[in-house]
Formats: C-alpha cells, structure tokens, sequence
C-alpha cells in the first residue's frame, strides 16, 4: 500500500475519533444550559406564585378584619334590639342587621375563595418543589459527568492532534491536504456495509475487493476517497 494511503486513512480515524469526542463533550453541555434555563423558570414560577399569596394574605387579612368589625356591629345592633320604642327603630334595626349579615357572608365567602386558592397555588408550589430538586440534581450529576469526560478527553484529545499534525506534515499530496481541512468528511469516508459511508451508494463487487486488499478508491456516485475499515462492516 502507498505509504501516502495509509496515513490518509489514519488521519480520517484520528478526526473521526476527535468528532466523536466533540459530539460526547457538546451534548452535556447543550443539555445542560437546557435544563438550568427549565429550572429557571419553574423558580420563577415559583416567585411569581409566592408574590400572589402575599397579595392574596393580604386581602384575606382585609376581609377578616372587615368581618370583626361587622360582628362587633351585629353584636350591638343585636343589643339595641331590646331597648327599641316603637315598631319603626325595630324595622330599622332589622334592616341594618341583614345588611351586616349579608356583608359579613360576602367577605367570608371572599376569604373561603381566597383560602382555597393559596391551598391550591401552595400544592402546586410542592409539585413545582419537587421538579427544582430532581432537576438540580440531574444538574448537578450532568455537571459531574461533564467534568469527568473533559479531564478523560483532555489527554486522547491531546494525543490525538498531536498524531495527526505529524501525519498531515507527512503527507505529501498538498492539494488532497488543502482540501481535507476545508472539510474532511467531503474527501474520505469508511466503507459501510458494501456501500459508500457518504451517499450510502451500493459498491461495486470489484470496487469493494479494492478497498479490502488497502486500495484508497474513489466512490463511482459521489467521487468521495473510500477505504475498508473492519470496524464498520
């Protein structure tokens, strides 16, 4: 096999490796700032729903001290109703304590409203809870994991590029060069099962037998440089 063939090949798996690594790496941290953006907003739901059961405490402390008032009221109205002189002090009193009564049924069905909601929002704030801790955990293990792999990567990475800036100083076809680090995936591809690890065109018997005896062929469809790769069959 030419020996330019060969490092051709080597250098296609050496930037196949790096992508791979790329693509392990990218996709901790893409899902993690997806998940600190969701806890970031089921805190800020959870903010939004304690600022409401302030406002909605302190509309209930309103109507409850509205209802003390009324019940002192109703308490001596109720009083006055054994000192009236006649039957007109007696309908004005009656009248006036119905009045009260009725506000005071009002506000405390207001402050029934208004318990039942914060019972409501202060369960959906637990369920809410619930989601922040498992999802910083998950955070925190993904973060974990991250920092795991780039102190694993780190050294392959190293590794890696150092083999194949050795490689691509050894090659002698400069024009093939010029064109692999514009876009290596769009000069050399593995075989794939008999067909083109590119456009997926089914090989040729005899152009399959070249690529297993070490030959760097030429994909009849896309014109891609294709070689074996026991890995990928």
């Amino acid at each position: 096999m030419n020996l330019d063939v060969k490092k051709i090949i080597n250098l296609h798996k050496i930037d196949t490796r790096l992508q791979e690594i790329h693509d392990e790496k990218g996709g901790l941290p893409e899902i993690i700032n997806e998940q600190k953006e969701k806890l970031d907003e089921l805190k800020n739901q959870i903010h939004q729903s304690e600022e409401e059961i302030k406002l909605l405490n302190k509309d209930k402390s309103v109507c409850t001290s509205s209802i003390e008032d009324f019940n002192t009221n109703l308490e001596k109205h109720n009083k006055q109703m054994d000192n009236v002189r006649n039957n007109k002090e007696y309908d004005a009193l009656l009248l006036e304590i119905d009045h009260l009564k009725k506000e005071n049924n009002e506000l405390q069905s207001k402050v029934d409203d208004i318990n039942n909601s914060i019972e409501d929002m202060n369960t959906s704030n637990d369920e809410i809870n619930g989601q922040i801790d498992s999802l910083t955990e998950k955070i925190g293990n993904n973060e974990k994991e991250l920092n795991e792999k780039s102190v694993e990567f780190s050294i392959e990475e190293k590794l890696l590029e150092k083999d194949k800036k050795k490689l691509m100083s050894d090659i002698s076809d400069t024009l093939f060069l010029d064109k692999y680090k514009e876009d290596n995936d769009s000069m050399v591809s593995a075989v794939f099962n008999g067909s083109c690890g590119a456009c997926f065109y089914t090989l040729p018997a005899q152009s399959l037998e070249d690529t297993k005896s070490g030959k760097l062929i030429t994909c009849p469809n896309c014109s891609i440089y294709l070689y074996f790769d026991e890995e990928n069959q």
